[in-house]
């Protein structure tokens, strides 16, 4: 497992006397042993990363010095093998999608508006090639998206806060057609901090985010309120399980001072963490502040965060716990699973196609042929999942394939324009 962010051990001197710390991302065994620690020797933060099909890491950084996103590309040994950027973005959230392809969100420059925000969306082709940035934005200064997902019909929801309000946006599978809701409105107007939206099922959704209060709670698809939980502190961001469960923690002053929570679908606790106690409990007795989790199929978890002494011998040190019975997550951040495969589910995307397409249920390696509509081979492919069919030579017209895969036989037809 990995996880990304950034070290004051190696600061960057800017003039001035301005220092930028510098982004790292450490790698660890399945016992919680550092295998390695990479500086990437940027001066700037991972904001947020994930694994694609072939193991490789893919991260996005904001570089403090150009106020740009850095991607990079780095293999599980640490090996940086691509780097590209994009000018005055913030990366705050990422997902692999079905197509193997990064999804990107998080705050831009509002277009014509200096000082202003807009949430963002972009997608990151498997090839590298960049697709222009979605700007989202209902008309208003001061937007952020904190967290995105890929829905079961292959939509993204795009999700964050709009000023006073817990918002998202769902977009298609391309990232057009975005359709706003609002989900929740600070009770004093007062600006979140941060928002959080997650479907549970069809009609069941989580929404979470820091504010004056703070709150985390369920409603149906329509925004009607299931139930709703408030508390002052920091949130640590909630997370839906796929039992209807959510998992979420608040950092405060007073004691219990940090606590993690599991709350059920009709808002009963199934369990509470003092995370503080659990420290002193092994020698520990500075305070944790909890970022991000990583998942595994036991309902285990690891979760991430910084530790402080107290003493200023140890400042924002990373820190790893490791806890169980969290539940499965509903999220797009895990590797997709091989399993048995179907015409529907392997069908060619996107269809219609201009160019390249990809098919999407999870594989080892595929042979694929297409044909004309008069039966004669235009082309055949090996492929290894995640790598596209660059069907651009093609004239405009319908055209059927054949892929064969551990020995069975799927078709069906794509339509080129």
């Amino acid at each position: 497992m990995y996880a990304g962010g950034d070290t004051e051990r190696n600061w960057v001197h800017a003039g001035g006397g301005i220092y930028y710390n510098r982004a790292m991302i450490i790698k660890l065994d399945p016992n919680g042993d550092t295998v390695f620690v990479k500086d990437l020797g940027i001066p700037g933060k991972v904001f947020s990363m994930a694994i694609d099909p072939y193991g490789n890491i893919r991260a996005n950084i904001s570089h403090f010095l150009s106020y740009s996103t850095l991607f990079i590309s780095m293999t599980p040994d640490g090996l940086i093998f691509k780097r590209d950027s994009i000018y005055r973005t913030t990366p705050w959230s990422c997902i692999i999608g079905k197509d193997s392809s990064l999804i990107v969100v998080g705050e831009m420059d509002r277009t014509g508006f200096p000082g202003q925000r807009s949430m963002y969306f972009q997608r990151i082709q498997v090839d590298g090639t960049k697709d222009p940035i979605v700007e989202l934005n209902p008309n208003h200064p001061d937007c952020q998206a904190n967290q995105v997902e890929q829905l079961p019909n292959g939509n993204y929801l795009v999700s964050g806060y709009v000023g006073s309000r817990i918002a998202s946006f769902e977009l298609d599978e391309l990232g057009f057609n975005p359709v706003f809701k609002i989900w929740y409105q600070s009770p004093d107007f007062s600006i979140m901090n941060s928002g959080h939206v997650s479907q549970i099922g069809g009609q069941r959704y989580m929404i979470g985010g820091q504010g004056n209060p703070s709150v985390v709670g369920q409603y149906d698809s329509l925004q009607n309120k299931y139930w709703l939980k408030k508390e002052i502190g920091t949130q640590i961001p909630p997370q839906a399980m796929t039992d209807g469960s959510v998992v979420y923690g608040y950092k405060k002053g007073v004691p219990p001072y940090q606590e993690f929570y599991r709350v059920g679908v009709d808002s009963n606790y199934i369990w509470n963490m003092p995370i503080r106690d659990s420290l002193v409990a092994r020698g520990f007795w500075g305070n944790l502040s909890l970022k991000s989790f990583t998942y595994f199929a036991d309902q285990s978890a690891v979760v991430a965060g910084e530790y402080n002494d107290g003493n200023a011998t140890t400042s924002s040190d990373p820190f790893f716990i490791k806890i169980t019975n969290v539940g499965t997550p509903v999220t797009s951040l895990f590797k997709p699973q091989k399993g048995s495969l179907a015409n529907e589910t392997l069908a060619p995307w996107p269809n219609p196609t201009s160019g390249k397409v990809y098919l999407k249920q999870h594989f080892d390696k595929a042979e694929v042929l297409f044909y004309g509509t008069s039966g004669k081979e235009m082309g055949a492919y090996k492929i290894k999942f995640g790598q596209p069919i660059d069907v651009s030579q093609y004239a405009a017209g319908i055209y059927f394939y054949r892929a064969i895969i551990d020995g069975s036989s799927y078709s069906g037809k794509i339509l080129k324009y």
